[in-house]
């Protein structure tokens, strides 16, 4: 009898974990799309507060983690959504290939089409990111340009900032890294 009364409460704590857990997700992510104004709609993906998964495309050979997947309530649309820390008056045009990138990842991986994306600053400016076949194209030829770089060896740096080669995930890697002060 003690066993099973064990087993019962045993039982009862770990639903009650999951719960909490659950609901601290909600309201953590809630939080996050109040705070920069990200539409409301299904969260099919997340890479802020838990690691995501990278989504990887066969067709293209690229892989990201958005910081979130949408479904948007009012269209159905697949939306991802990427937050950046910074500052910007106007999206910069990296960051837009970077949002490309993930409108490929997404369209593959969830079988639809994507009709844009969604830029958030650290300021709270959102920039809706129509995702055109212009851009379907200069993110297909950016990433083709950085495949022939490295195969011919013609990759190099394209800044001067030392503190952007500090903070560098290929920092210990790169031959062009500045030193910083």
């Amino acid at each position: 009898m003690i066993g099973y009364l064990d087993a019962v409460l045993l039982l009862l704590v770990m639903a009650t974990v999951v719960f909490v857990a659950a609901i601290w997700r909600h309201y953590s992510a809630r939080g996050v799309r109040e705070q920069y104004g990200i539409p409301e709609g299904e969260l099919l993906y997340s890479d802020l507060g838990e690691p995501g998964e990278a989504l990887f495309s066969e067709k293209y050979r690229i892989s990201g983690k958005p910081d979130y997947v949408l479904r948007d309530e009012m269209t159905g649309a697949y939306i991802p959504v990427e937050v950046k820390s910074g500052r910007a008056k106007k999206p910069y045009w990296n960051h837009i290939l970077q949002l490309g990138a993930y409108c490929l990842l997404v369209e593959e991986r969830y079988g639809t089409s994507v009709p844009y994306g969604i830029l958030v600053y650290g300021d709270g400016r959102q920039h809706r990111i129509d995702f055109t076949d212009t851009i379907r194209s200069q993110v297909l030829s950016t990433v083709e340009e950085m495949r022939r770089c490295i195969k011919d060896g013609t990759v190099r740096r394209n800044h001067t900032a030392p503190v952007r080669c500090v903070n560098c995930a290929y920092l210990a890697e790169c031959i062009y890294a500045l030193e910083g002060d």
